[in-house]
């Protein structure tokens, strides 16, 4: 958490929420090379990571989260050392508490063991949805999450990724901002799969010639009937010392792309704990959208990541959090 000069009083909103994208994990349980070993890659992604910790449970979100009424969670994997394990991990976890949870698991598209890696999700309740991450930053060598750049041009991967089709499976796929034309040309071609806008589009070039380029390309994505957009983790986007005027203009941006409709909220805990923290990033949230309606607000906060994720919804006097 970064300095008390920064913190924001709890807000007064009760509003019920489903968080679009969050981490839970277990570093005891399920083995992650980021903790055994410094990761420059992910540090150059989303700073230092000294104090994340190293066990993040359901205890511990709903602890981070309890200025809110929570009313669903999206689970995202984690870069687990074995998938497959931490997917387990994960739904014995979503089966132990009375949260609302949706799981994301991670695929490489490209390799050969796909089928069988999408055969075993289809087995594991509330996993609507997979992704892949894709970031290659030409500038900057550390800032690079795949393998090789050219994934979305690849004959073998897009033979993989077509086999999303009819397993009612979403698809996410986290790329920075130079490749959302790429990334623009997959979802065009593919217009049978949901794809997840993830992370804002990330943008890499915050001057006034980036945002011009990203705010093209976004709403050229946006016109895709096929996508939803996810916007989270503002600190790997603006740094740790993020500000809200800063992020406005984005965040706004991304709603004229998607709509209010198809654009949702996610916390990106713990590693948002690396900043400001959830109350700040959610009082900036409320703040940024307090001129929408409370029909829009509520499909941004909630019923946008519910419906995309197929989360039930709970009764209002059954949300964790809320008040009584």
């Amino acid at each position: 958490m970064r300095g008390s000069r920064h913190q924001h009083g709890i807000s007064s909103s009760r509003r019920p929420i489903v968080d679009a994208h969050a981490h839970l994990y277990d570093s005891r349980a399920i083995r992650y090379g980021i903790f055994e070993d410094r990761n420059p890659t992910f540090e150059a992604l989303v700073g230092d990571y000294d104090a994340l910790p190293r066990v993040y449970g359901i205890d511990d979100y709903l602890r981070s989260t309890r200025s809110r009424a929570v009313s669903g969670l999206v689970w995202h994997e984690f870069i687990a050392e074995d998938t497959l394990g931490e997917i387990a991990w994960a739904r014995r976890l979503a089966a132990s508490t009375s949260l609302p949870m949706a799981l994301v698991g991670v695929v490489d598209f490209a390799d050969p063991g796909l089928p069988r890696q999408l055969e075993a999700y289809r087995n594991v309740p509330g996993l609507s949805a997979v992704r892949q991450h894709l970031g290659w930053d030409e500038k900057v060598p550390l800032r690079r999450m795949a393998a090789r750049p050219d994934f979305m041009s690849d004959p073998d991967w897009l033979k993989g990724l077509g086999s999303l089709q009819g397993r009612d499976l979403h698809c996410g796929l986290e790329v920075f901002a130079p490749q959302l034309p790429e990334l623009l040309g997959v979802v065009r071609a593919h217009p049978q799969i949901g794809f997840t806008i993830a992370v804002m589009g990330w943008p890499t070039d915050r001057g006034a010639e980036g945002f011009s380029r990203w705010r093209t390309d976004m709403l050229a994505l946006g016109r895709c009937g096929n996508t939803c957009a996810s916007i989270s983790a503002v600190e790997c986007i603006f740094g740790l010392d993020w500000s809200e005027t800063e992020v406005d203009p984005w965040i706004l941006t991304v709603i004229e792309a998607f709509g209010p409709q198809r654009c949702m909220f996610g916390s990106h805990l713990p590693i948002d704990g690396l900043s400001y923290g959830f109350d700040r990033l959610y009082d900036a949230y409320e703040h940024i959208v307090s001129s929408f309606s409370d029909d829009e607000k509520d499909a941004m906060f909630r019923g946008t990541a519910a419906a995309w994720f197929r989360i039930p919804q709970q009764k209002p006097d059954t949300i964790v959090g809320a008040v009584a």
